[in-house]
C-alpha cells in the first residue's frame, strides 16, 4: 500500500492519467490524496470528475475554491467566470452524481501524520475548534439545504478571525482560509485576498500564511495545493504542491510514504 498526494488538477485530464500511470498507482492497495481544485480553467474537467468519481472508494479529497465555485455554479448562484470550462460536466447526464459526491468532501482531513487542505490551515486558531466548524461545514453540504448554505458563505468578510463569530461568519472563515488563503496581513494575520503572485515580489505589508506563528494546537505536516505561483515548496512543517499544471507548467504527485516526487509536463493542450 502507498499513499500519494496530487496537486491541483483543474480539468487537466491528459496530465491526470499521464501521473497515475508513473506512479503505478493501484486503486486495490493505495490511497490518492487530492487537495482540491478538481475542476475548471483546464478543458476536460468531465473527463476528470468521471475517473475520480470512478475510483472514489481509494481517493481522499478536500474542497477547493474552484469544487465550491461548481457547486454554486450548478445551482446558479454565481455569476459565470471568464475562464469558466465547466459547461460540459454540468451538462452531463450524471452530473447530480458528481455534485452529490464532491460535496461529501470535506474542508480538512487529518490522520496521525498529515493535515491535508486546499490552501492551507489558518495558523492563528485552535486547530481543534477548526475541526469542529469543518464538521459543521460538512453537515451543511450534506443537508438537503446545501444550496442556501452555499449562497451564505460567499464572500470575503470576515477575513480577521474572532471565537465569538456566530456560527455562519465561522464557517465562512473556515471556507476562505481552507480554500483561498496565501497571504496574511502582517499587523493583524487578517487573510488578504488581493495579491496572488510571488513570495519575492509580495508588498512588505504581507507574510505567507505559513510563515505566521502556529498554534500550538497544530502539530501535524500541512499538505496543501492552491498557490500555484508558490509551486513546489517541501519544508518540516508543510508541502506545497499545486505547480501549475493548467497555466502550463506541471501536475506533481508525492509520495507520503518514501517522500519520493514525480512531475509530468503539461506540454501541449489536450
Amino acid at each position: 500500500m502507498a499513499r500519494y498526494v496530487i496537486g491541483d488538477i483543474q480539468g487537466c485530464y491528459k496530465q491526470l492519467i499521464q501521473l497515475i500511470k508513473i506512479i503505478d498507482f493501484n486503486p486495490s492497495n493505495d490511497v490518492l490524496y487530492l487537495v482540491g481544485d478538481l475542476v475548471n480553467r483546464g478543458s476536460k474537467s468531465l473527463d476528470v470528475m468521471k475517473w475520480v468519481y470512478k475510483h472514489q472508494n481509494s481517493i481522499i479529497n478536500v474542497l477547493g475554491n474552484h469544487d465550491f465555485y461548481l457547486l454554486a455554479r450548478y445551482h446558479n448562484l454565481v455569476k459565470i467566470d471568464s475562464d469558466d470550462t465547466l459547461t460540459d460536466l454540468i451538462k452531463d447526464k450524471n452530473i447530480t452524481k458528481y455534485i452529490d459526491w464532491l460535496r461529501s468532501s470535506p474542508l480538512i482531513f487529518h490522520d496521525n501524520e498529515y493535515i491535508l487542505s486546499h490552501a492551507g490551515i489558518y495558523p492563528c486558531m485552535n486547530f481543534n475548534e477548526l475541526l469542529h466548524i469543518n464538521h459543521m461545514v460538512c453537515n451543511h453540504l450534506r443537508s438537503t439545504e446545501y444550496p442556501q448554505f452555499i449562497e451564505q458563505i460567499f464572500g470575503n468578510k470576515p477575513n480577521q478571525w474572532r471565537s465569538d463569530y456566530d456560527k455562519i461568519k465561522k464557517m465562512r472563515f473556515a471556507v476562505n482560509s481552507c480554500t483561498r488563503m496565501r497571504f496574511l496581513n502582517s499587523n493583524d494575520y487578517s487573510l488578504d485576498f488581493k495579491y496572488k503572485g510571488e513570495i519575492g515580489n509580495k508588498p512588505h505589508d504581507l507574510t505567507p500564511w505559513f510563515r505566521a506563528p502556529f498554534d500550538e494546537s497544530i502539530n501535524k505536516k500541512i499538505v496543501f495545493g492552491h498557490w500555484a505561483a508558490l509551486g513546489y515548496l517541501h519544508e518540516q512543517k508543510f508541502l506545497a504542491i499545486d505547480t501549475g499544471c493548467v497555466w502550463g507548467r506541471k501536475l506533481t504527485a508525492f509520495n507520503l510514504d518514501s517522500n519520493e516526487i514525480f512531475q509530468v509536463d503539461y506540454s501541449s493542450d489536450e
